[in-house]
């Protein structure tokens, strides 16, 4: 949300480009805070409170919850630190496929999900809506990784 700002206006688009990261970032933060309620509520066990959240439901380590949410914001400051010297292809690719592979262990599966998403996410905001995403090391390849 907080990047967003910086997006440069374009002509053709009367709400400007930040509007749907904005939106899309906005819901993102919404959906996180009712999970966290959600849990908070309808936690059982030794373990009440928002640290309910953070422990796994099959019984396993406590700590890989607090893992987890380090994964989870190290990804956002990988991104925000790396997005302009390797690109948002790169970068979306690399974030993804270690949450994908974080959360299910599947490396083979990561690695698809990852890249098509990184290209589907990088073709509707570049193409469709216009949003200026960095190119980084892809930049010679643009002209191909575009339509």
């Amino acid at each position: 949300i907080f990047l967003s700002r910086d997006f440069s206006e374009v002509r053709h688009i009367d709400f400007g480009p930040g509007f749907f990261p904005d939106l899309v970032g906005l819901g993102l933060v919404g959906a996180g805070f009712l999970l966290l309620i959600k849990r908070m509520i309808t936690s059982t066990g030794k373990v009440n409170g928002w640290i309910a959240g953070l422990t796994r439901d099959d019984g396993g380590n406590p700590l890989w919850g607090y893992v987890s949410l380090l994964v989870q914001i190290s990804a956002i400051i990988f991104y925000i630190v790396m997005i302009q010297n390797l690109g948002f292809l790169i970068t979306m690719s690399i974030i993804l496929y270690c949450l994908i592979w974080w959360f299910n262990r599947l490396p083979a599966q990561a690695a698809i999900c990852a890249t098509v998403a990184s290209f589907v996410i990088h073709s509707f905001f570049y193409q469709i809506m216009s949003v200026p995403l960095p190119w980084g090391l892809l930049e010679p390849y643009a002209r191909i990784l575009t339509w």
